[in-house]
């Protein structure tokens, strides 16, 4: 595939505007990635805050419900019935 236009006869582009094209892209891409990456931050940050405040809430929930002598009898109880739960549906699933 030959090319009909002959580029000895045509004008090269000046280099200094190649050079302030690319400068400004790289400049504007570089700003771009470093608002994204900021806002990124921000809502993992915010993202792990509330998980550290449910984990706390968490934490104060088991620790009253440990605190009521009904609940902590129970709980072995509950344990088991889990345990025997689980174990009837691995079982299930091993049969069929």
């Amino acid at each position: 595939m030959e090319s009909k236009i002959d580029i000895s006869h045509t004008v090269p582009i000046n280099y200094k505007l190649t050079v302030t094209l690319v400068n400004h892209f790289i400049v504007s891409t570089t700003q771009f990635l470093n608002r994204f990456a900021s806002r990124c931050d921000d809502k993992l940050r915010q993202v792990g805050d509330g998980i550290h405040r449910v984990d706390i809430t968490l934490s104060i929930l088991e620790a009253k419900l440990n605190s009521i002598p009904a609940a902590s009898e129970q709980q072995p109880q509950q344990q088991q019935q889990q345990q025997q739960q689980q174990q009837q549906g691995e079982d299930l699933e091993g049969e069929g």
